[in-house]
């Protein structure tokens, strides 16, 4: 009785859960979202995440990919010469504040890049990589083929407005993804604030002081890059973390002109979300039956084998009927086979994804059964007893016929 009152309360829980959940989701002002795992790019919770969209500063992470990985020496020092950044700076876009003949080394530009969004250093990185910005934003598009982000395009390094700059939610999932995996960019992103080596100029996220501009807490996000523009509205590319699972969420298109960071709010929004109805579920629990073989002509009947670790998966509702194992190998043993040989591999996959491939391993002795081998073999057995006989009984009967005819 006990227990179908806990089951009956967990289903209402996951049921209400999942109702609020919805109802804050119809609160998101972006319009067009998505949030995904950030291993796999498994697809959560989304809103148009396939149209072709403005993504405003976004851009910046791959103008920030395209240059570390054409920078030798992060820590390089160089003197700033604004004159190339001047003459290529729109009025319209933000920027950190780097002067004529700062200073500063690559690593200085990056993050006054990505923190507080300058539009100057993501300039100056462009011009002075390749001694040209389009060869510089030609190599962003050759990333982007790279990344298979197959809607998206670059026209220039700031993401200012332009028809030929867009991308897609999709798109930049999965080039946050690529961003994140990169140890360097993944430590920027999640700086609050940066100081220069040359101790003059220091710089805030765009992120992390909105808490104190706007009064909201940022429970959730753990970094990311922002954007704002006429066309993109304001924008956010975060990552998150719950219960040891990546999060990515990216948001676009909300009002740029509200008092409110609805791009920061409806990342938090996604997130709680996402927390409320998902969790880290075990597919296959260590120690629980995966395996069992059939053996033959063995004092054991059958040998099982059991899951050495807890198999996971990130999940709103676990069903069974969605996990398969399968097991490739040897399947009837014998007493050949020797302790600690190697058998087959197991797989094993939750809703068509494979989650865990392991080797099978005999992990005990298998004793050799007369008895059983008799039984197994009692056909052929008798056959031959019977032929031993008959052939016996032929050459008594021939011995006799001889013998009585030499007498």
């Amino acid at each position: 009785m006990k227990s179908k009152f806990l089951i009956i309360f967990l289903f209402f829980y996951l049921y209400l859960n999942c109702i609020f959940g919805m109802e804050n989701l119809e609160n998101i002002q972006s319009t067009n979202y998505g949030i995904y795992e950030a291993d796999n790019l498994k697809l959560l919770c989304s809103k148009n995440e396939q149209e072709e969209i403005s993504i405003a500063s976004i851009t910046k992470l791959m103008t920030a990919v395209v240059a570390i990985e054409n920078i030798d020496d992060l820590n390089a020092t160089l003197t700033v010469d604004y004159s190339i950044i001047s003459q290529n700076l729109d009025t319209d876009l933000a920027v950190a504040g780097i002067f004529d003949g700062e200073r500063l080394t690559y690593y200085d530009l990056l993050a006054t890049m990505l923190i507080p969004s300058g539009a100057d250093s993501a300039i100056y990185l462009s011009e002075i990589i390749f001694n040209n910005s389009t060869e510089f934003i030609s190599k962003m598009n050759d990333k982007a083929k790279q990344l298979q982000m197959n809607n998206t395009h670059f026209s220039n390094v700031t993401g200012l407005d332009d028809e030929d700059n867009y991308s897609t939610i999709e798109d930049v999932a999965k080039l946050l993804k690529y961003v994140l995996e990169n140890k360097t960019l993944k430590e920027i992103i999640s700086t609050p604030t940066y100081t220069t080596t040359d101790k003059l100029l220091t710089v805030s996220s765009t992120i992390f002081r909105a808490p104190q501009r706007y009064g909201i807490n940022i429970n959730y996000i753990m970094g990311g890059k922002t954007g704002t523009t006429e066309d993109a509205g304001i924008c956010l590319a975060s990552y998150s973390e719950d219960e040891g699972v990546e999060l990515i969420a990216i948001v676009t298109g909300a009002n740029m002109y509200s008092t409110r960071p609805y791009n920061i709010i409806d990342s938090e929004t996604l997130y709680e979300y996402i927390s409320d109805t998902y969790s880290v579920q075990n597919i296959i629990s260590q120690g629980e039956e995966i395996l069992q073989l059939d053996t033959i002509n063995c004092k054991q009947d059958n040998v099982k084998f059991y899951s050495e670790k807890d198999v996971t998966k990130y999940i709103n509702i676990l069903d069974k009927s969605k996990i398969n194992i399968e097991y490739s190998g040897i399947e009837t043993l014998n007493s050949n086979i020797k302790k600690g040989e190697k058998l087959g591999e197991i797989s094993i996959y939750y809703d068509n994804e494979l989650l865990e491939t392991s080797d099978i391993i005999l992990n005990e002795k298998l004793d050799f059964s007369i008895t059983k081998w008799i039984s197994t073999n009692r056909y052929p057995i008798f056959i031959i007893l019977a032929s031993i006989i008959i052939l016996i009984t032929i050459f008594y009967i021939r011995h006799k016929i001889k013998k009585s005819a030499r007498k």
